[in-house]
């Protein structure tokens, strides 16, 4: 009798495990699954290239499961290359807005891409149902880049769609990131793709617009790749088979990968391919290992990395620079690794991109393109700079894949942030690319070198009060407040950050979260959170200050006054119950007695400091004044900028010499440091001074126009 009850107890306590376990892989199915787990969502893709016609026909198969509570009544698919189909494109009115031509296609050289068919695989007809849609603001009503294909019936949780689509696609001349010229091809953002879906929102699939990057969901990607047999190719994923046709006419390549959500590829006849490995034993030692470790609080074996199998197709002209491209990546791959979290995939290929393809410095998962010149100089870090970039784009747009029409920040201020600290380790500072008819102009002039962070801030602070850095992408006044927001300011806010909180946990930071959202879909909020958790302060003050709003931040020296201080005052004073009037005579005698006694001077030093710009500090920030005297000494004040100015007062037996106020740079992201300091007597006045503010002003603009070009 007493085995009933405890039955009847065990029965219930693995009904609540069971509903307690469904309840939880509801909640855990609402992100993308982690490497290694089964993803909702498979293309299996056949692609032909008719090289005569510059055409790809192509049949995919997406396997799309529903793993949201919502019942879900259609699909929503990218198909950017519509957006070169004709100029009621969004992306072409927008680049007509941007300028007075805009980007100009060539007559006959269109892209576009067409669904021939659509439907399930049990032979369900969607095509009849295909409508675009136009969602983004302002509204483009002529757009097609957004398709939608609506299911006979609701698809329910839990279930999975199969869709077939067959698809015919021109590829457009060398036009914003993809296109062919001549006979070689770079292919990226050619496949229908569905959109992501978010609960409680539905579809989000944004139009392709002109200051945009992409948003795609995690995938496991079969692509079948046919070629005339001359063409070299390169593509996302590892290559498993080539197979020649019976004529021995075409090459069908087939790459597979999982865990990834976009997929590119690269085409041309005179690509040179080489392979080389990147053994982690090698290139790391263990006290390098150790030493991170220690940085980050993890144990050694968390830090260690893999060995990658590295892939470079570079142009003939650009042999000679072999070296310097495997040696950029292999420096890429370490420290990426090593700070950020060891790279997850067994291959990485580097495109030096076909010419004329508009192709350069652009990364998908596992490729990436570079982009250089027949003739460079060692001194400019040019291809490194972009193979670093480019490659580390793996980790901010390719791991943590964030949403890049809404929050392009979190991929591109990330990543400007961490190239400029790979570049730095790996290379030291560089000197500018600036070069004549082809001849680096800096074999003739010896360019000041910079560190990246240094140009970053010239254009974070060109930027501040034109949009806030979280606009969405297409959003933004222009793409000059784009380029300049998400790249130069983010980083020089980032920057700022880790001179705020320190090195060591701005590294725990950015390795959390890369950790943390690898294979999700992070947001803002997310990384303000592991910022308050491994900081253990609130500082969401600080995105509310400078990435959320336009808020200019300024603080300075207002004025700087030190003289010795007065101890004797003419006037009417009361003394033994009488009134005596001390006049200048009697204060001169005065005066001449102290000096006889010789007794030490004291000045008075009045220092104004101001807060030029509307953004403040809050929570626990304060900004650092120092003060310098004659005589060698320092007096140190910290104000919490929140008025408008504040006033230090110092009594010292030294007359002041200078005060500044941040004189360690911890507060990077101040737009104006010429009025950080000032001297009793200033070195330079009037007409140089006024020359040295345009001369500054211009070469600011001059540094940023090139740093966005």
């Amino acid at each position: 009798m007493e085995k009933e009850p405890k039955r009847a107890c065990l029965i219930l306590s693995l009904g609540l495990l069971a509903v307690l376990f469904c309840l939880t892989f509801l909640e855990a199915a609402q992100d993308a699954p982690a490497s290694g787990q089964k993803n909702f969502l498979r293309y299996e893709i056949r692609v032909e290239l008719d090289d005569a016609a510059k055409m790809l026909k192509g049949i995919e198969d997406i396997f799309w499961f529903n793993h949201t509570r919502e019942e879900i009544p259609d699909i929503r698919l990218h198909l950017y290359w519509n957006a070169f189909k004709n100029e009621k494109s969004t992306l072409l009115q927008e680049s007509r807005e941007e300028s007075l031509l805009g980007i100009q296609v060539e007559e006959r050289h269109w892209g576009w891409i067409d669904l021939k068919k659509a439907g399930f695989a049990d032979g369900t007809d969607l095509l009849p149902t295909l409508e675009f849609i136009n969602q983004d603001e302002p509204l483009h009503p002529g757009d097609q880049t957004v398709a939608r294909l609506i299911f006979p019936q609701p698809l329910l949780p839990g279930e999975e769609v199969h869709l077939k689509l067959e698809f015919e696609a021109k590829i457009p001349r060398g036009l914003l990131r993809s296109g062919f010229y001549k006979d070689s091809y770079f292919i990226a953002q050619w496949f229908p793709k569905p959109g992501v879906y978010e609960e409680g929102k539905g579809w989000n699939c944004h139009e392709y617009h002109l200051s945009s990057e992409f948003f795609a969901d995690f995938a496991d990607f079969t692509v079948r790749i046919t070629v005339p047999v001359r063409f070299v190719v390169g593509a996302s994923g590892k290559q498993v088979s080539a197979v020649s046709d019976e004529e021995g006419e075409r090459v069908t390549y087939t790459f597979s990968q999982a865990d990834i959500h976009d997929f590119a590829w690269t085409a041309a006849p005179d690509f040179i391919k080489l392979e080389r490995d990147f053994i982690a034993d090698r290139e790391v030692s263990e006290e390098e290992y150790r030493e991170v470790a220690k940085k980050l609080n993890l144990p050694p074996e968390e830090v260690k990395l893999s060995d990658v199998r590295m892939i470079l197709l570079i142009k003939p002209e650009h042999r000679s620079q072999v070296e310097r491209h495997f040696k950029a990546l292999r420096a890429a791959i370490k420290y990426y690794g090593l700070w950020y979290g060891p790279y997850p995939y067994e291959t990485v290929t580097m495109v030096d991109p076909p010419f004329r393809t508009a192709s350069g410095g652009m990364e998908y998962p596992t490729l990436f393109t570079a982009g250089t010149g027949v003739l460079r100089d060692k001194k400019v870090l040019s291809p490194e700079s972009v193979i670093v970039h480019e490659f580390g784009h793996g980790y901010w747009y390719g791991l943590a894949a964030n949403n890049e029409f809404e929050e392009a920040w979190l991929d591109e201020g990330i990543n400007t942030y961490s190239t400029g600290k790979v570049l730095a380790k790996a290379y030291g500072p560089g000197t500018f690319s600036t070069s004549l008819f082809g001849l680096p102009l800096s074999w003739f002039f010896n360019f000041p070198l910079y560190y990246d962070h240094e140009l970053d801030r010239i254009g974070a602070i060109m930027s501040a009060e034109i949009d806030p850095v979280t606009t969405s992408s297409w959003r933004f006044y222009n793409r000059a407040s784009y380029g300049l927001n998400v790249y130069f300011r983010a980083s020089t806010c980032l920057h700022t950050l880790e001179r705020l909180l320190g090195e060591e946990q701005m590294l725990r930071i950015l390795r959390t979260f890369q950790m943390r959202f690898r294979f999700k879909h992070p947001s803002t909020q997310h990384f303000i959170n592991v910022v308050n958790e491994i900081s253990a302060r609130d500082m969401s003050w600080f995105f509310e200050e400078l990435f959320l709003t336009t808020l200019n931040f300024d603080y300075g020296i207002a004025s700087l006054k030190s003289s010795e201080r007065k101890e004797f005052f003419r006037g009417m004073f009361d003394a033994d119950g009488k009134k005596e009037e001390i006049t200048k005579k009697g204060l001169d005698g005065m005066k001449k007695k102290r000096k006889k006694s010789e007794a030490q001077k004291t000045y008075t030093t009045e220092v104004k400091v101001r807060r030029f710009g509307e953004a403040r500090l809050r929570g626990e920030g304060a900004v650092k004044l120092r003060v310098l005297f004659e005589d060698g000494s320092e007096e140190v004040r910290f104000w919490d900028g929140q008025k408008r100015w504040e006033k230090f007062v110092f009594e010292r037996p030294a007359k002041a010499v200078s005060a500044e106020i941040d004189p360690d740079l911890i507060w990077l992201i101040d737009s104006n440091i010429a009025n950080n300091s000032m001297k009793i007597k200033p070195c330079r006045r009037g007409i140089f001074r006024a020359a040295a503010k345009v001369m500054f002003w211009l070469q600011c603009g001059l540094s940023s126009l090139w740093g966005l070009s």
